[in-house]
């Protein structure tokens, strides 16, 4: 979820998601995640090179490699 410059929105890590019986597994639900979290970057004008340092950069950070 990217959310709006001016939102306040709470975002929840897809890791922390815990799927019950849905129709999608939970590594199938991970990589939707992924692909929208790069559709909304490249919808909101980054270009792929930008898009591949902020994915990057977001993998750290859920992997706690680095901490803001």
């Amino acid at each position: 979820m990217i959310a709006e410059p001016d939102s306040s929105a709470n975002v929840q890590s897809a890791s922390t998601v815990l799927v019950d019986d849905g129709p999608l597994s939970a590594h199938e639900l991970y990589q939707l995640t992924l692909y929208k979290w790069r559709y909304s970057l490249e919808a909101y004008g980054f270009d792929q090179e930008e898009v591949k340092e902020l994915m990057f950069l977001k993998w750290l950070h859920a992997s706690r490699r680095v901490m803001p």
